[in-house]
């Protein structure tokens, strides 16, 4: 293990990690890197087993004694408080009891009532699309930022005059999940969590005095009959997570996803040819290059797990992305294959904590994706050297220039 080359702020891994995971799985599965103080897991096998492991949880406070939890940074007050009662961030009994409060908001059968409305979307920027002047954009900024953003602000019930907010907020929110990240990326974080729960606060006095058929509603009146069901530190935080993770998930698919269809032309002719295969590119695009590269676990007790033993409070790095071209899982693992079955990737995470909003960015990505292809008979890659942004968590591109 001490022989273990990894180095995760190289330009070059972060480029294309790919590689450096391969290796990895070959030669140290699991290994500890003392730069982060944390655990790699790198192989299929292992990550699935761990993410179903009860002895390892998002959060570990409630199992240390008051005098035995690190002390908290008051620098990072209000990025703490927007992750105390979030559902990515909270073990049961709380996660039961949160996850019954919003679960039918996400519920398959809500979401296919969403199913007109998204379309509705889509088909609203493909038309801003083709009125733009040269037939080049980026197609991020232009497509697929807007379409999360808007789904989810209809869900919550966030004013049309009010989201242009969301997104500065969330970007600046998810660096603090970075472990390379910089001080200004921390002072970032901590100023958006602070503005963005100070406004989720306001918007729940409104909804008291102006109720509406939206999740921020709905959680209110949850809260006001009980504060034992749901707190309002545990609604600000959730409304949030809602933004950020259904957010990030459908961008940076529909991103990386679409690169990958463009460099690999067969494939996309083969979708053009059999638009009922888009379900299935879509579970490609995940797998292929998952934008959420790992997630971290705390070890709950002291355990034992393939001949290692883990000190109580360890973290464990579960890299999704490097288990999703796990070969002993995936025939030809870094190959594109918008018919791979079977495809069983974790790109949304597994056990206690897999992605509630899953139903819901499907229909958003397969949608999108249906729309640009079905719209843009000649979309095609302008970006020539695809550059992603310098993370390690979550992995997306800058820019996608496309023509078309």
């Amino acid at each position: 293990m001490d022989e273990v080359v990894f180095d995760p702020s190289s330009a070059v891994f972060l480029a294309n990690p790919y590689p450096t995971y391969a290796r990895l799985r070959r030669q140290a599965p699991i290994f500890y890197y003392p730069g982060w103080d944390k655990w790699i897991v790198t192989r299929y096998h292992d990550v699935d087993a761990l993410l179903r492991d009860r002895r390892l949880g998002r959060v570990i406070h409630h199992r240390l004694r008051p005098e035995d939890r690190p002390p908290t940074d008051p620098a990072h007050a209000a990025f703490e408080a927007i992750q105390k009662g979030s559902l990515l961030e909270i073990e049961p009994p709380d996660h039961t009891r949160v996850r019954a409060v919003v679960h039918q908001a996400f519920t398959p059968r809500h979401v296919r009532m969403l199913a007109v409305r998204i379309e509705e979307l889509c088909t609203r920027l493909a038309t801003r699309l083709e009125q733009i002047a040269g037939r080049e954009v980026d197609l991020i900024k232009a497509f697929a930022e807007p379409l999360p953003v808007t789904v989810i602000a209809d869900l919550l019930g966030v004013p049309e005059d009010d989201r242009s907010n969301l997104l500065p907020w969330s970007k600046g929110i998810i660096g603090m999940f970075e472990p390379e990240r910089t001080l200004e990326m921390e002072r970032r974080a901590e100023s958006a969590a602070a503005e963005f729960a100070a406004y989720i606060r306001q918007l729940m006095c409104e909804k008291r005095s102006r109720p509406q058929d939206d999740l921020i509603t709905r959680m209110v009146r949850v809260h006001d009959a009980d504060p034992e069901r749901l707190s309002e530190g545990e609604v600000v935080a959730n409304c949030i997570l809602f933004l950020n993770a259904g957010h990030e998930a459908v961008v940076n698919v529909i991103g990386n996803g679409m690169l990958a269809l463009l460099q690999h032309p067969q494939e996309m002719l083969r979708l053009r040819k059999d638009p009922s295969l888009c379900s299935s590119a879509v579970e490609e695009m995940m797998r292929f290059d998952t934008p959420l590269q790992f997630f971290e676990r705390y070890v709950l007790e002291e355990m034992e797990y393939a001949g290692i033993k883990f000190e109580k409070g360890a973290v464990m790095c579960l890299f999704y992305a490097s288990a999703n071209r796990d070969p002993d899982v995936f025939t030809e693992p870094d190959r594109f294959d918008i018919t791979r079955d079977p495809n069983p990737h974790i790109a949304f995470g597994l056990g206690l904590h897999y992605c509630i909003g899953a139903p819901l960015a499907r229909l958003e990505l397969t949608t999108a994706v249906s729309t640009l292809l079905s719209r843009f008979p000649e979309l095609r890659l302008v970006t020539t050297r695809p550059e992603y942004h310098p993370k390690n968590v979550f992995r997306y591109l800058k820019e996608l220039r496309v023509a078309f």
